[in-house]
């Protein structure tokens, strides 16, 4: 675990944590004053010299104490510090600029890699003898387990060796192995088909193929299942109701990042997902919209709408293959309540909104600061998977991705935006056991991370904290809490 914040992004290629950003600031704030401090020497120079108060200083005898001595004495010395400060600060921004080197040339070596290891592992791995064995095995498993519960021996061996080595799922070597994966599903799927992909088309279309095209992918064989009945990843209509009565409520403003993270409903069942506070005057409002995390980790539609059927859809939608699918194309249904709860709440197209969202509210807060057609001023991401997500020239995301946390991996590598600054952090202690499958993904854990960004001077963290401040004007604004539903057909399984 560590409270040092590393900070990437925002149209810079330097990478480094944010107190070296920082001090770096620092010393050009001290560079910029110290010149300042010359060009006043330089006024005053010329005020002696046309007073001429050198030649009555060697008239009194006093000639060593000269005020031009003493000018050029200062200058001298200024002139060494402003030249240290310039330096210094050259150097900082230096080494932040090698890091960004380093790690996109590390994330490089990762990218060939996975692309030459994928269709390889799709050969292999659908293999008749690997297929055989696979069903064996988990046919074995199966009947093992059966057989294990039935004996009333506890957990099966699988379980148990789960359980065992549950620390994989966030080693951050293997998250990032998880990311190159969501962008190279195609290479792989090339070796399954044993299809002979000429080097220079695998190295376009791995350019094009990513975690959105490999969701649609499965949106689309989703889609087919359908036709016979299948519920798995087949989204529904939803309704939003308000869940704190009539009337909203007063409410503080945010005071900064950890603040807005503090306010993120927590994924809880029969709980409200949304939260809308409303700021400024009646006739000029201005809304911070936040977004809860998935409730239920299910594929197959129910009453609750924040779980991965919702954030499949999520992540596809906005990526050029959507387009082309024919079946059960449509929005993810999480954002569709988020909409809703907004226009239920007021919120006007003209009207500035920053969304704050966590995993997967984190996918809908993107896409609504991405939606050309709102006036959203900024939004800020807690976990969510959006390495991958379209972003709007002048709108800025604030992404907070711990590096042991598996889901904001799921998205892919995703690709560099000048919008996009992300925001990483070690939360893990090395060698202790977690109670949670995904520690590194928990909220409380986020909350954390950003009350730490608020402790930073670093500029583009600063920017946002600025952000939220014009958004609320200092002054206490109105909230109102939202309860998304499905609304289920009789074919729905609604669990």
């Amino acid at each position: 675990m560590s409270d040092g914040l590393t900070v990437s992004g925002g149209g810079s290629t330097a990478v480094a944590v944010d107190e070296l950003f920082a001090d770096a600031a620092r010393l050009g704030t001290a560079e910029a004053t110290v010149a300042d401090w010359i060009e006043r020497l330089g006024v005053i120079r010329r005020g002696i010299d046309l007073l001429d108060l050198d030649s009555w200083s060697f008239a009194s005898g006093t000639a060593v104490d000269s005020p031009a001595r003493a000018l050029r004495l200062a200058e001298s010395t200024l002139d060494r510090a402003a030249e240290g400060a310039r330096e210094l600060h050259r150097s900082l921004i230096g080494a932040a600029e090698r890091y960004g080197a380093t790690e996109r040339m590390v994330d490089g070596l990762w990218a060939l890699g996975a692309s030459l290891a994928a269709p390889w592992l799709g050969a292999v791995l659908t293999s008749p003898a690997m297929i055989a064995g696979g069903l064996l095995a988990a046919g074995g498993q199966l009947a093992g387990s059966v057989a294990w519960r039935r004996a009333g021996l506890g957990p099966t061996p699988l379980a148990s060796w789960l359980e065992e080595h549950r620390g994989l799922l966030s080693d951050p070597a293997f998250v990032r192995l998880v990311a190159l994966a969501g962008d190279h599903a195609d290479e792989f799927a090339a070796g399954a088909v044993r299809a002979p992909v000429p080097p220079a088309i695998a190295h376009a279309l791995g350019g094009a193929v990513g975690a959105p095209e490999s969701a649609t992918v499965l949106l689309g064989l989703a889609g087919l299942a359908g036709l016979g009945g299948s519920r798995v990843l087949v989204d529904a209509p939803v309704r939003v109701r308000r869940a704190d009565g009539a009337g909203a409520s007063r409410v503080a403003p945010p005071k900064g990042l950890g603040d807005l993270a503090d306010r993120v409903p927590a994924p809880e069942p029969d709980r409200p997902q949304i939260r809308i506070e409303r700021y400024g005057a009646a006739g000029e409002p201005q809304f911070i919209v936040y977004i809860g995390g998935t409730v239920v980790p299910t594929v197959v539609a129910g009453a609750e709408p924040f779980d991965h059927t919702s954030n499949v859809h999520g992540v596809a939608d906005g990526g050029w293959a959507d387009a082309l699918r024919p079946l059960g194309a449509d929005t993810g249904a999480t954002e569709r309540a988020v909409r809703e709860a907004m226009a239920e709440a007021g919120v006007g197209p003209d009207d500035p909104i920053l969304p704050v969202g966590y995993s997967g509210g984190g996918i809908v807060a993107a896409k609504l600061a991405a939606d050309p057609e709102l006036n959203a001023v900024g939004a800020v991401n807690l976990g969510g998977p959006v390495a991958a997500a379209p972003t709007r020239e002048g709108v800025g995301l604030l992404s907070f991705e711990h590096e042991e946390d598996l889901v904001p991996a799921t998205a892919g590598a995703g690709h560099p935006a000048d919008e996009r600054v992300t925001v990483t952090r070690s939360v893990l202690d090395p060698g202790r056991t977690y109670d949670v499958l995904l520690p590194a993904h928990e909220l409380v854990r986020y909350r954390e991370t950003a009350a730490l960004a608020d402790e930073s001077d670093e500029a583009r963290l600063a920017a946002f904290r600025e952000l939220v401040a014009e958004v609320t004007r200092g002054e206490p604004g109105e909230r109102s809490d939202w309860r998304a539903t499905r609304d289920l057909s009789p074919s729905t399984d609604a669990r």
